[in-house]
């Protein structure tokens, strides 16, 4: 009896020509459905292996498609192309190692694949690596020439080197070529941007906005250079067009909120960001941004949380882009503030691009001394300084101004124009890069480079990193190390700032004046009209403590001792500035919470100097912050005749008004700690004499004290610059120096 025969399966016949029409075409859910059912019964043939993995890879089906592209590689592990595609398809997986090993076997098979150079380029980007990623691309480019993509990819590996310049040589090319090519001209436009080009920026990104007006990344690129001219209306426009574009990318979300938040549209913009964070929990922009905004409204836990998820990312090595003076009103110490500032200087400018050899030292007839700033007009900084530029001694000193404030801003101001006439040469350069001002500056032959900035709002910090003069100095600007050893050599101080004891706080050598290192400006003016506390909003009666301070220069620690001195003294008030109507709410909930009346918080809006000198004659005490002191508003306080009363901490920024008290005969002002200020505070408050003494002894040596002598103190500055000049002449590197006293 026949057995019956089994019926064995028969080899499934794939259809490669449709497959292939169907690859081409760009439709891969077809090569899928073609391809698949025959991989599942004969995966024996590596060509129709590696079209499914990619067509998986290209569907998102990341792990069907590695098994696939894996098997492949077995079937056939001297194919190039089967090792390049299953790298692509590990790279979008997240495993840039495996990524690679795979592009390592590819390159062990055919070197001059210029695929495979390439591809490991863009692995070595996504880790971070771009030094050896831009060797991969240069690499790549040797096999098939200056290829678009090729220039693009080194472009963006350039930027992440600093090498800016580099980046703009090689894009200018390309666009000359290809003057359509959209991509192109917004990378073109993001380096011009880091050089500080900002006309040249936006001319790119209007190219490519022009060419491809589907591009969403030049939009948010536009906008944030908008942004930095303070044309607001237009950079929200172009932000918003980039986020609607895609909503759900947080680089958009977070671009929009830093540019409202820029506006003062901190409402609008505050749950943009929130919203940022959680996407991207250490998205270092969107925490300046809220930061920011916290310590501005005086939002004390949400400030708290904040600087504990921080710290917790500089454990991890991230968050480096904190900008470290939203740090100053903080408990930061000086250590970890000097850490974290030569952290964020390293991370946003990566490489140092022009780093000329210093010019031989010579004896000039004249120290020729550049002040570098955006803040030539109404501003605090000239406040204090412009008697000082009108006083250096020109027979010895020839000064030159390099402004670079945004368009309009002070341009017809009483005090640029004041100071304007102080400088021997007043070069406007906002126009110009980073590269170009430092290259201006060395035309003509500064010997000294004078920051009057720091790390503050449109700082322009890559001048001194490609070293506009041998010698460079950080003055008054910012209160604290500016963390860049290289490029600023010295920072001026004074010993009660920076006691022998706290130098390691600092990057920079500390010229040490005699005095204070505020320079102060006598010829300021104070209206002759004194307005009535009842025109103020103050009591008739009653002790008047005030602190004009920027709000987020107040903490809860001070705050709490400012309440219990209100209590203590019935009928006095805390008369403060009026920054932003969520500050006034949370400071009078604060008062609440702690048994006060928050009507005996009294809240001014700003006024002009003239006017808010005059008003100091209405306030009895000067309540100094903590972290971050009163600086030139102690100084405008005690210029008025009102005592000022400070508890110096660990930085900079916490004790300069210690440093203004000393330099103008108030030891007594200053103390050890924070009990001892509540007690000092209290003391003064309570009807002794000594508070009126103290204000006839300002009002009496206000002419006198070293802190109000403009020209004494530019004398000491100028001896300054000679003694670092005379070091760079004798061919010794920067060290401290202390300068001595000039009868």
């Amino acid at each position: 009896m026949n057995q019956p025969r089994s019926e064995l399966p028969q080899p499934m016949l794939v259809d490669m020509a449709a497959a292939v029409r169907a690859y081409q075409a760009q439709n891969f859910e077809q090569v899928i459905g073609l391809l698949a059912p025959w991989a599942e019964r004969e995966p024996g043939r590596p060509e129709p292996l590696q079209m499914l993995g990619v067509a998986l890879a290209r569907r998102g089906r990341l792990d069907e498609a590695l098994q696939h592209q894996a098997r492949a590689t077995e079937l056939a592990p001297q194919d190039v192309a089967a090792w390049v595609n299953l790298a692509g398809t590990q790279e979008a997986a997240g495993d840039t190692e495996g990524a690679l090993r795979s592009l390592d076997r590819a390159a062990a098979l055919d070197d001059r694949q210029p695929a495979v150079h390439f591809n490991r380029g863009n692995v070595l980007m996504k880790r971070g690596d771009a030094e050896a990623a831009l060797a991969s691309f240069e690499r790549a480019e040797a096999l098939v020439g200056p290829h678009p993509d090729l220039v693009c990819n080194q472009a963006m590996a350039l930027n992440a080197l600093g090498r800016y310049q580099d980046a703009v040589t090689r894009l200018e090319a390309l666009v000359q070529a290809q003057p359509q090519l959209a991509v192109a001209w917004n990378l073109l436009g993001m380096n011009w941007h880091q050089l500080n080009g900002l006309e040249q920026a936006m001319a790119c990104y209007g190219r490519a906005m022009a060419f491809d007006p589907n591009l969403s990344d030049a939009f948010a690129n536009a906008s944030q250079v908008l942004g930095q001219l303070e044309r607001f209306d237009e950079a929200t426009a172009l932000a918003r067009r980039a986020h609607d574009m895609q909503p759900q990318n947080p680089a958009y979300l977070r671009n929009l909120g830093v540019i409202l938040a820029l506006d003062k549209r901190r409402d609008e913009a505050y749950p943009l960001l929130k919203q940022t964070l959680q996407w991207q929990p250490d998205e270092a922009l969107a925490w300046n941004a809220v930061l920011s905004t916290d310590i501005v409204r005086c939002d004390w836990p949400a400030i708290e949380s904040s600087l504990a998820q921080i710290r917790a990312m500089w454990r991890e090595g991230k968050a480096a882009r904190i900008e470290p003076w939203r740090l100053l009103g903080l408990p930061v110490g000086g250590q970890e503030l000097r850490e974290h500032t030569e952290r964020y200087v390293r991370a946003i400018h990566p490489q140092r691009a022009e780093r000329p050899a210093k010019p031989p030292a010579r004896s000039p007839g004249r120290l020729r001394i550049g002040y570098f700033s955006s803040d030539f007009h109404n501003h605090a900084t000239m406040t204090l300084m412009a008697g000082m530029f009108e006083a250096h001694d020109q027979a010895r000193f020839e000064t030159v101004a390099f402004c670079f404030s945004t368009p309009a801003v002070g341009e017809e101001d009483a005090v640029r124009q004041r100071v304007r006439k102080a400088f021997s040469r007043f070069e406007v350069v906002r126009e110009l890069s980073d590269l170009d001002i430092a290259r201006r500056a060395r035309e003509l032959g500064l010997h000294i480079a004078v920051d009057l900035k720091g790390h503050t709002q449109n700082n322009r910090q890559g001048i001194f990193l490609h070293r506009a003069a041998p010698v460079q100095v950080h003055h008054i600007g910012y209160p604290g190390t500016l963390g860049m050893p290289d490029a600023i050599d010295y920072l001026i101080a004074d010993t009660v700032l920076v006691p022998e004891t706290h130098r390691d706080f600092y990057s920079e050598k500390v010229i040490a004046l005699p005095g204070s290192y505020q320079v102060n400006d006598r010829n300021r003016e104070t209206d002759p009209r004194v307005p009535t506390r009842a025109e103020l909003g103050l009591p008739e009666q009653g002790f008047v403590f005030c602190c004009f301070n920027n709000t987020y220069k107040i903490t809860p620690d001070l705050f709490a001792v400012w309440m219990r001195l209100l209590a203590q003294r019935p009928g006095s008030v805390l008369w403060m500035l009026e920054d932003n109507a969520v500050a006034v709410a949370n400071l009078r909930a604060a008062a609440v919470a702690q048994g006060i009346d928050p009507a005996r918080l009294v809240f001014s809006q700003r006024a002009a100097p003239a006017q808010h000198l005059a008003r100091h004659a209405q306030a009895d005490l000067f309540l100094d912050t903590l972290y971050c002191n009163a600086h030139t508003t102690a100084s405008d306080a005690l210029w008025a005749g009102l005592p000022v009363l400070s508890c110096p901490g660990e930085t900079f920024a916490a004790r300069v008004a210690a440093s203004l008290l000393m330099a103008c005969g108030l030891p007594e002002l200053v103390t050890d700690s924070l009990a001892a200020y509540e007690a000092r505070a209290l003391a003064l408050s309570g009807g002794s004499p000594e508070l009126a003494q103290l204000r006839e002894r300002l009002r009496a040596t206000r002419m006198t004290v070293p802190l109000f002598d403009t020209a004494r103190f530019t004398r000491h500055i100028e001896r300054a610059y000679e003694l670092a000049w005379a070091r760079h002449l004798q061919g010794l590197p920067p060290d401290h120096i202390n300068v001595p006293p000039i009868d």
